[in-house]
């Protein structure tokens, strides 16, 4: 071997340990940067999630919230009666309406029932407890059958304020 071959296979062998040195440093760069995600991703400090139990009566505090959301559902609740097949002899005549306002209810309603934004019908106000089984339409119908809608009107005990509405989708036939 002459020195020129000698020369070479040092510059080769350099450029090897080069090589080796870079990828080296490459796979140390990359287990820190996975290192560094892994840490990212599992600290609990970013977060306000964090594991175990919290300290509380909880059959107490179940009892407790279970009474107050009992009380509010009783309150609030309202069930609405009604024939959702209202039929007609005809446009003149009483329908089996069938609107009821349970006993259970704690409030009075009035009942308006639409079709196409036209007002067909407004009850008086219905106490709890008291119901109308037939009534005459306030506009009448010619023939036919018609997809309506029929609003419950909740009130305050004096009549004055609407508290809640509750819609119900209806029809009306009417005979001839």
């Amino acid at each position: 071997m002459n020195n020129e071959d000698i020369r070479k296979e040092l510059q080769s062998q350099e450029q090897n340990n080069k090589k080796k040195k870079r990828n080296k440093i490459i796979i140390v760069i990359i287990v820190l940067i996975s290192l560094l995600l892994f840490l990212v991703r599992c600290n609990p400090l970013r977060s306000d999630i964090s594991k175990g139990e919290i300290d509380w009566d909880q059959s107490r505090a179940s009892r407790d919230l279970q009474a107050e959301i009992d009380k509010a559902v009783e309150q609030g609740m309202f069930n609405v009666f009604m024939n959702t097949n209202v039929v007609f002899k005809d446009g003149q005549s009483k329908g089996n309406m069938m609107i009821q306002n349970i006993e259970t209810n704690r409030y009075p309603m009035y009942v308006e029932i639409y079709h196409d934004n036209t007002l067909l019908y407004k009850s008086d106000i219905i106490e709890p407890g008291y119901k109308i089984e037939e009534a005459k339409l306030d506009t009448p119908l010619s023939k036919g059958t018609y997809d309506c809608t029929a609003y419950f009107y909740v009130t305050d005990n004096n009549k004055e304020e609407v508290q809640n509405k509750i819609g119900l989708n209806i029809k009306i036939t009417v005979n001839n």
